[in-house]
Parts: structure tokens; C-alpha cells; sequence
């Protein structure tokens, strides 16, 4: 009803899954990347858990998208079943043909079997994807497990990927679930959207729609997320129904109380009892304050004098204390193992990781303000940059890094590498500061790790000959700040002299002299040019 009184092509928020309204926050990405991952490195469970609306079925559609030709794939969209029953529907959705004895488990299991080894012969990869997965019973759950016993000396011939509410992961946490759980090579909780992703992913909506003026402003927004808590399946239907009543009532914008209402109707909120509510408790402040006013306020306050007698001579002046001992700093404990946050911390440490690496470039990044962590370091002529490595590869950085974390479950946490001290690795943890000897990262620690590095302006991608742009300038400016001698040439072009210039620095700073100027290149010349970053590699206290 609303569409031609707005100027939309089309709604925008339908809550069909329309392929062209896909917007991925930095979370859902990061969700697809563990699922992918997952997928990659042959493991038996996958598992991705969250919030009713958040987006896991929008996820396990970008999933299906990409992943290899070679694979086979069999959807479990209504777990609520028997284990035979489950065997049934794998059977089916894989093309395998039942056995006779239809109500035996193990014949199903053993024609299963059969199929999987005749798959992996062909170079085919089987996967299995039930979605609600909270609905499966302990036995089925079981069953599942048993399947995934199917392999071969290099590999699992099943993979599960498990789609589910966070009752879930309460599931598998149980004892009896214990050699399930530790099948889990990738597992991930997707968290609702904060205020700027809520922000951008109803502005993405409206632009696929054709909208090009802004119809919430920046209060209804902002109350748009209060209501929603960020689950985009409620962003849509409060959005939907707000745009209706900004139409009824003739309105260019669904302000806050347009949203207020749509709440009202959205939730079955009432809202002349709230309205009640709302009366009765500011007369009962009123009545409050009278009494304080009549109790405390009306009187004035009698003060008593001393008399003559009473008044006590004046004091000799007392000795200064002695000035107190120097602070004694404590030593920090090194401990051999990491202490795991507890919960709640631990499903926001990707959030306080990026607070305290950019706390070492002396930013302070509020997400809830500043969106995503990269798309702020962006605007502060930083970049993200995301690796696989070991030690040597941070240490050739030399910067502070957010390194991701496995504890004995496999769940994934993120902490900052603030400094390596004399061997001795300073994280930070979901706001806590650990000391650890560098070697035992290796118990944690895949290799996986986020680094922030200035990058010059414009800067496009790696410089090398034939190259143009304003990076290139910068690149000429920085050889000629270090060395005022070598005249500096005002060009943007990257040439075989540069690159000349550039594999010599790279020898100097024994780095891979190819001559082409990538992004540890940059790094090392910002820090040889006087650029004010922070060290990944630190003195012990007392040294020179």
C-alpha cells in the first residue's frame, strides 16, 4: 500500500529471501568464513548457532553458493524425526537407494556407507545440512555421530554442518554429548546486529528498493534497534509496518512514535496501560518530591554555636608526615596456560580485541558509533589487514596483532597480542591481561591473525612496475624524507628505478627483495621514515 506513496520499485521488506536484499554484516562474514573454513579442513561437525531471526539460514545460503562443484549435498530442513528416520532422509535427499529392510538402522547405515566410499573414489565430498537443529533428540544426535565414524585414512567421508538455536550449543555442552562436541572443528555463534549495522542494513534494503530519500532518521533508527535488538527478521517487520503507518498517516518519514506504535502492534504491547503506567509513576514522583520539599525543605536549618568557653585554642603546627614508601610494581605473572573469559565475554572478545588494538593506536573505538572495526580504521587512514602465519611472519611485522584463539572445545576467541616481552606474550582476553610464554601460543593458536598498519593514500593494492597512482607519489616521498640526497621525483608512475630504490630498503631491512612495495614493505618504511606506530616486539624493563 505504501510503495507508490514512497517511490519504492518494490517493498523493501519483505521477509521472503530474496537473493538481492542480502546484506552480510562483519559478523556474517565472519560466520561464513568458519563454516567455509570448516568445509576446508575435512572435519566431521560444523556448527553455527543463533538467535531466532539473526540470519543463520542467510549464512547457509552464501554457504551453499560456494561451495565446490565436486561436493554433494543433502538438505535436513525438519530434524523432528526418528534416527531411522534421519537415515531415510539422508538416503533420500542423496539419491541412495533404501535397502529392503526398511526399519533397520544398520542396513541404512551400511547402503549409506557404500555410497560415501563410492563417492569418495569419484573425488566426491558428502555433506549434510540440518537446519533447527535443536529439535534433534539425543539418540538421533548420536546416530549422527556414529555416521561420521565413515572414512578413510586421509579423511572423514561425512561432513554435518548443524544449523540451530543457542539451545544448541547448551545441548552439546551436556557430558553425554562430550564425544560429539569434540568432532567440532569449526563453531561459531551469530550475534544481532549493533546500531550501525542495523543502520546499514536498513539503508541497503531501501537502495535495492529504489528508495533515494532517507525514510528513518537518525532517532528512529536508533529506536528501531532498541525495539529489534538488532535481529534483522524484526528490523523487517517493525520497518514494514512503520512504513505502513508513516503512509497512513501522510508522513515522509516513519518517525520514533510511528515506530513506538508499530511496536505496539508488532509485540501486542498496550498502550493505554502504558500510558497509565507512565501517569502513575510521575504522580507518584511528584507526591515523592513533595514530601522530601516538606520534610527536609520548608524549615531552615538551626545552627548551633559553640560557646566562648568551648572554642579550643589554636593547635601547634604537627610535624609533616613522612612521605610514603615507593610504589612497589609488581611483577607480572607468566602463566603456562590461557584463562578462558567467561561466556559472556568470550562472545564479545572480537569487539574488545579491536577496542584494545585500537586503544595502541590511540583511538577509541565505540562500535556502537563507529560500525565495523574496519570500516573505522578506514576513515582514520588505517587498514585491516588478515593473514595466516607463524612467529616469524608477527615478528617481521612487528606489530600488535588480534590473534584467534581455539580453547579445548574448539570455540574460537579473539585476543590482542599487545607486546612479546623477553619471550613472554602480553594478551589481552576479553578486557584481561595474561602473560604467556611465546611458546605455548602454539597450544591456541592456528595461525589465523588481524593486524592494523597505516597505508599510504590511495592505496589500491601491492606497487610494482607499471603501476600508477597517488600511492606511488607517497612511495617516492617517504625514499626522500629518508634520504634528503636522492632528489625526488614528482611521479606517479612506478618505474624500474623505483623499484630499484624499493629492493634495496627490502635488502637493508632483510626483507624478500622483489622490488615490489606490498603492505610489510609500507610497514617497515613508515616505521624507518619516523612514523610514530606501535611495536609488537618490546625491551624487558631496564634494558638498553
Amino acid at each position: 500500500m505504501y510503495q507508490q506513496h514512497f517511490s519504492l520499485n518494490e517493498l523493501p521488506f519483505s521477509i521472503a529471501p530474496d537473493p538481492r536484499y542480502l546484506y552480510m554484516s562483519e559478523r556474517h562474514r565472519e560466520a561464513l568464513a568458519h563454516l567455509l573454513y570448516g568445509l576446508k579442513s575435512s572435519g566431521a561437525f560444523i556448527l553455527l548457532t543463533g538467535d531466532v531471526g539473526t540470519g543463520k539460514t542467510t549464512v547457509s545460503r552464501c554457504l551453499l553458493e560456494q561451495i565446490p562443484r565436486n561436493t554433494r549435498l543433502a538438505l535436513v530442513l525438519n530434524p523432528m524425526m526418528s534416527a531411522l528416520e534421519l537415515l531415510q532422509s539422508v538416503c533420500d535427499e542423496l539419491h541412495i537407494e533404501r535397502p529392503a529392510q526398511q526399519d533397520s538402522i544398520k542396513a541404512h547405515v551400511d547402503a549409506i556407507s557404500r555410497d560415501l566410499l563410492a563417492a569418495h573414489a569419484r573425488g566426491e565430498n558428502t555433506v549434510v545440512l540440518i537446519d533447527e537443529a535443536q529439535n534433534l533428540a539425543a539418540d538421533v544426535l548420536e546416530q549422527l555421530r556414529l555416521l561420521t565414524n565413515l572414512e578413510t585414512a586421509e579423511r572423514k567421508l561425512l561432513q554435518i554442518i548443524l544449523l540451530g538455536q543457542p539451545e544448541l550449543r547448551e545441548q552439546l555442552a551436556q557430558p553425554s554429548m562430550s564425544q560429539l562436541s569434540q568432532r567440532i572443528t569449526a563453531r561459531y555463534h551469530l550475534e544481532p546486529l549493533n546500531l550501525a549495522e542495523t543502520r546499514a542494513y536498513v539503508q541497503h534494503r531501501l537502495l535495492v528498493a529504489g528508495c533515494r530519500e532517507p525514510l528513518f532518521g537518525n532517532a528512529s533508527l536508533r529506536r528501531l534497534h532498541q525495539l529489534s535488538n538488532g535481529v534483522p527478521r524484526l528490523v523487517n517487520v517493525l520497518c514494514d509496518r512503520a512504513l505502513l503507518g508513516a503512509y497512513v498517516q501522510n508522513k515522509s518519514q516513519a518517525n520514533v512514535a510511528i515506530l513506538n506504535r508499530a511496536a505496539d502492534e508488532v509485540f501486542g504491547a498496550r498502550p493505554d496501560h502504558q500510558r497509565v503506567r507512565v501517569a502513575l509513576l510521575g504522580l507518584l514522583l511528584a507526591l515523592l518530591v513533595t514530601l522530601v520539599w516538606f520534610n527536609y525543605g520548608y524549615e531552615k536549618p538551626v545552627v548551633v554555636e559553640p560557646l566562648a568557653e568551648e572554642i579550643p585554642p589554636p593547635a601547634e603546627a604537627l610535624p609533616s608526615p613522612p612521605p610514603p614508601p615507593p610504589a612497589v610494581v609488581a611483577t607480572p605473572v607468566v602463566t603456562s596456560q590461557i584463562i578462558w573469559p567467561d561466556a559472556d565475554h568470550a562472545l564479545r572478545s572480537y569487539v574488545l580485541a579491536f577496542q584494545s588494538l585500537f586503544t595502541l593506536w590511540q583511538f577509541d573505538y565505540q562500535p556502537e558509533q563507529h560500525g565495523t572495526p574496519c570500516f573505522f580504521a578506514q576513515l582514520n587512514a588505517l587498514d585491516c589487514l588478515t593473514e595466516t602465519g607463524d612467529m616469524d611472519r608477527l615478528y617481521a611485522y612487528n606489530r600488535p596483532v588480534i590473534l584467534k584463539l581455539y580453547d579445548a572445545n574448539g570455540d574460537a576467541l579473539f585476543a590482542t597480542l599487545l607486546a612479546v616481552i623477553d619471550e613472554t606474550a602480553v594478551l589481552d582476553l576479553a578486557g584481561t591481561k595474561q602473560h604467556l610464554p611465546v611458546a605455548g601460543l602454539q597450544d591456541y593458536w592456528r595461525g589465523e591473525f588481524i593486524l592494523l598498519w597505516q597505508r599510504p593514500p590511495g592505496y589500491t593494492g601491492m606497487m610494482h612496475v607499471g603501476y600508477s597512482g597517488t600511492d606511488v607519489l607517497w612511495l617516492r616521498q617517504k625514499f626522500s624524507q629518508m634520504n634528503p640526497a636522492v632528489p625526488l621525483v614528482e611521479s606517479g608512475e612506478y618505474d624500474a628505478l623505483l623499484a630499484e630504490q624499493v629492493k634495496q630498503f627490502q635488502l637493508e631491512q632483510g626483507l624478500l627483495a622483489d622490488g615490489v612495495a606490498g603492505v610489510q614493505t609500507l610497514i617497515h618504511l613508515n616505521e624507518a621514515s619516523g612514523a610514530v606506530e606501535p611495536k609488537l616486539v618490546q625491551l624487558a624493563e631496564g634494558q638498553d
